[in-house]
């Protein structure tokens, strides 16, 4: 059996002026077969694996 996934888009919180325009970013994003995933805070031009990669160390630390 082949299991096909959702692609996954992220999106920044503090990017967006309002939760308005947020919603409808986040709402694109869903309605074409997207998991949006959304980070409250931090900088956007940042590397998301890198904090990916930080976010699962900093939980393995406290383990």
């Amino acid at each position: 059996m082949i299991a096909l996934r959702k692609p996954t888009y992220y999106l920044w919180r503090n990017d967006f002026p309002s939760q308005k325009e947020f919603e409808a970013e986040r709402k694109k994003y869903a309605d074409i077969g997207f998991r949006v995933v959304t980070f409250l805070d931090g900088d956007s031009n940042t590397n998301i694996h890198d904090g990916i990669k930080a976010l699962v160390k900093n939980h393995w630390d406290n383990v």
